[in-house]
């Protein structure tokens, strides 16, 4: 039989070649496909550095001390010790957190809403942080639209020094001892009216008795009176003046003041049996006359002991510190003039008396683009916050130019 042998490297070319034939017959192999995520929205920061050159304009106070400010951010610069205030923006997609920050302090003077004092020095600490979550709610090349909701903290330190307006005081006292003699000379005319036709033809006796009776019914019913008339008064004055019944201690001033009353009252019953007497002949008019005139000498007195009261015991100093938080709402926009200028506004309400009774601000402003993540803006801010708890006000509108500079990261 014929011995056949393979030739060299026959087994290993046979191997390629059907490793080739293989791989034609089976196709090439098919491709992987991997989805990728989406790159995740990248956060945007802005940082804005502003200055708001506000006044004040309303009536804040502590207790008896309250003043009446306005007063231009011209008055303010001269008594302005510090000003800083920054914005911080960081929005992603849709959403984004608008952080606010100022602290002012500051000096300021101005008259009081009433003749007590003849001007109140103020000297005010005050910081405003607001912090909200903004929405976009509508986004194209033209501008955009957001909605805000958050909270502003205030913070505000005043210490006052109130000067007395001295002939102011004893203008009120004279007013209100004028006031309560005319009601106390009221009450005695009404109470000896009755009395005048049995005094006219009653005999000697009977006249005495009558004077007597009407001099103990003045007395004792007119002093009441007087009391009341009095409270009144002090009520008005506190009113028309900024103060508190506690703080002008009117108990006291009733007690300190009741010999002047006395006198007043009989004085007044004095008056009535005198001209009961003019009446049927039994006293000359100078009686009558001297009986006034111990009238209008007791309301003198009484006047000048309220003055006495009223200067020692309103206060002249007064201080407070104070905090609270106002929720807020509101809206803010931008519209693209061009691709350099731009108008934005914002506007928002809040307090709604979980802090202050209400609290509004409004905003608008010519902007520029200096590059794309630098721009500046010019404008005006108000904001107006009405506050009043315990015996400290705070109802102040602050409005003035809003100017800054905005930054991008």
């Amino acid at each position: 039989m014929k011995n056949t042998s393979l030739p060299p490297g026959f087994l290993p070319a046979l191997s390629l070649t059907l490793a080739a034939s293989a791989t034609a017959w089976a196709g090439a192999p098919a491709e992987t496909s991997v989805e990728m995520p989406p790159p995740p929205t990248p956060w945007e920061i802005r940082a804005s550095m502003y200055g708001w050159l506000t006044g004040l304009d309303g009536t804040t106070g502590v207790g008896a001390l309250t003043s009446e400010l306005d007063v231009s951010f011209l008055d303010i610069v001269d008594d302005l010790k510090m000003a800083a205030a920054l914005q911080i923006e960081a929005r992603n997609g849709r959403w984004g957190i608008l952080a606010d920050g100022m602290y002012v302090d500051l000096g300021a003077s101005g008259p009081t809403p009433g003749p007590i004092y003849e001007n109140v020095d103020v000297e005010m600490q005050q910081f405003i942080g607001e912090l909200s979550v903004a929405y976009r709610v509508y986004e194209s090349p033209s501008g955009f639209v957001d909605l805000y909701a958050g909270m502003r903290y205030n913070n505000l330190s005043l210490e006052f020094d109130g000067n007395l307006d001295l002939p102011g005081i004893q203008a009120v006292s004279n007013d209100a001892s004028e006031r309560v003699v005319n009601g106390l000379r009221e009450r005695a005319d009404a109470i000896a009216q009755p009395r005048i036709s049995a005094f006219q033809a009653g005999t000697a006796g009977e006249r005495t008795a009558i004077e007597n009776q009407l001099t103990a019914d003045i007395e004792a019913e007119a002093d009441g009176r007087v009391k009341r008339d009095l409270e009144k008064q002090l009520v008005k004055i506190r009113r028309d003046g900024g103060l508190s019944v506690r703080d002008i201690a009117s108990a006291k001033i009733h007690r300190a003041v009741s010999s002047e009353r006395l006198q007043l009252v009989r004085s007044a019953a004095q008056l009535e049996v005198a001209q009961l007497r003019e009446s049927v002949g039994a006293a000359a008019n100078s009686d009558v006359a001297q009986a006034r005139s111990r009238v209008q000498r007791a309301e003198e007195k009484l006047a000048a002991a309220i003055n006495k009261q009223l200067v020692s015991k309103v206060p002249t100093e007064a201080s407070a510190d104070k905090d609270w938080l106002d929720p807020i709402v509101g809206v803010r926009a931008q519209w693209n003039i061009n691709d350099r200028f731009f108008l934005a506004g914002k506007s928002d309400i809040g307090g709604f008396s979980v802090g202050s009774d209400l609290a509004w601000t409004l905003q608008a402003t010519v902007g520029y683009n200096l590059t794309q993540k630098v721009s500046a803006e010019l404008g005006y801010r108000y904001l107006h916050t009405d506050y009043d708890e315990d015996a400290f006000v705070y109802d102040v509108a602050q409005a003035g130019v809003f100017t800054s500079l905005n930054i991008k990261f």
